[in-house]
């Protein structure tokens, strides 16, 4: 199954539930923002490429940035919506691609960022470089570019391939993964809860089995210089600029 059909028919139905308390998360990572600089200095606009609900897009609106934010899911771009409209921010919402530099090229933004684990939902280690290259472009000299991903260098084997995610009274949700040389098979089971009956519910797709010295070499080689690199809400987080 493609990411976005994944999303679409089962991971979007449940992911700002998976997340946990979006208001702590939110305001978790503006502070993580505020304490490495990160304000608008050049044009203002920020870019937020797979925004989801919002979690990233809402802070750096809050900190001064008109943001133009991209997603693919509708589930979670009507979350978006909504987040916005409860605040009155300078969001502008694209339904489409992160791939899709068409649909933001001529804004020349001094802040691109790309959280969560997205870039791994593309379609290979060449397609990810390519679309680095293409932000890289896009950005004003002197802009930044953050990125966060896990890193997937360790294979795991056996029983550690199952992952509990999250789970309480009416939902139980769990990740199993399976490695191979150059990408992941993730299949979310969900068991939920209705009118006293456990469904169980069960997607897979793959992602790229990226890991931290190839994207960090990469950027590096595009023409990044890298300011941050650093563990932050479970993720590889890198601030780099341009």
């Amino acid at each position: 199954m493609s990411v976005k059909k994944h999303y679409e028919s089962h991971l979007g139905n449940f992911y700002s539930w998976m997340l946990g308390d979006w208001e702590k998360k939110s305001e978790e990572f503006k502070s993580f923002l505020i304490s490495r600089g990160i304000a608008p200095k050049l044009n203002q606009k920020a870019i937020d490429l797979g925004a989801g609900n919002g979690i990233q897009s809402i802070p750096i609106a809050e900190l001064g940035y008109h943001v133009t934010a991209i997603d693919f899911n509708p589930q979670l771009l009507n979350e978006l919506n909504q987040n916005i409209k409860r605040r009155s921010l300078p969001i502008q919402v694209i339904d489409g691609e992160i791939t899709n530099f068409e649909l933001w090229k001529e804004i020349n933004p001094e802040l691109i960022l790309c959280c969560g684990d997205t870039i791994s939902h593309l379609e290979s280690y060449e397609e990810i470089k390519e679309w680095m290259k293409q932000c890289y472009s896009n950005l004003l000299p002197g802009g930044k570019f953050i990125l966060s991903f896990r890193d997937y260098s360790k294979t795991l084997q056996d029983k550690e391939r199952f992952i509990p995610v999250k789970s309480d009274e009416s939902r139980i949700h769990t990740c199993i993964l399976d490695f191979s040389d150059k990408n992941i098979l993730v299949t979310d089971l969900l068991y939920e809860n209705l009118n006293g009956d456990w469904k169980m519910s069960v997607s897979s797709y793959r992602k790229v089995r990226i890991t931290f010295s190839t994207i960090h070499n990469y950027l590096q080689e595009i023409g990044f210089h890298i300011e941050v690199s650093e563990d932050f809400q479970r993720l590889n987080f890198i601030i780099a600029r341009k």
